[in-house]
């Protein structure tokens, strides 16, 4: 049987403060490795799209 999920804890002060941060400081210069990522996933995604294009229609 499963576990049941727990829920996710609530940042509170200063944690939620630099968490932020964080995000921020990610979304104006993403690291090397987030785009990567990125960058690996949409070209996944667009030869996914091709495959079942062709294979429907």
């Amino acid at each position: 049987m499963a576990k049941p999920i727990r829920a996710t804890p609530t940042l509170n002060g200063e944690e939620a403060i630099q968490f932020v941060k964080n995000i921020l400081r990610e979304e104006k210069r993403p690291s090397k490795a987030r785009i990567t990522t990125i960058t690996t996933a949409r070209s996944r995604y667009s030869r996914f799209s091709k495959i079942m294009k062709s294979v429907q229609g």
